[in-house]
């Protein structure tokens, strides 16, 4: 089930873990094919969620907060192996969803 936030104020609201999680940051240069607007991922350690979020400004505020997945870390690193490639792509989001669509229930 995914889940989304306007912001990541209301994100972190939601779940107190996620303010003091430690956090495994992917980028930000993500991109939708077609759209020039730039994503982040990250993957909170005691939330274990796999997360994007647009990122609107210098100051590396987000909006548009969605959880992926759920996902512990040994997931993750097989999800996100190839990752630095594919943020730069003009459609780096479709690789990461094939990637997570690639993941076999435990």
């Amino acid at each position: 089930m995914q889940s989304t936030w306007t912001d990541e104020q209301a994100f972190h609201a939601a779940d107190s873990r996620r303010r003091l999680s430690a956090e495994t940051d992917f980028g930000a240069t993500w991109r939708e094919g077609g759209s020039s607007d730039a994503w982040r991922v990250a993957w909170l350690r005691d939330t274990e969620e796999l997360y994007l979020c647009r990122a609107d400004a210098y100051d590396g505020s987000c909006t548009d907060v969605t959880v992926l997945a759920v996902l512990p870390e040994a997931a993750v690193e097989q999800v996100m192996d190839g990752w630095r490639d594919a943020r730069e792509q003009s459609d780096g989001l479709d690789w990461l969803r094939a990637r997570m669509r690639q993941l076999t229930p435990a």
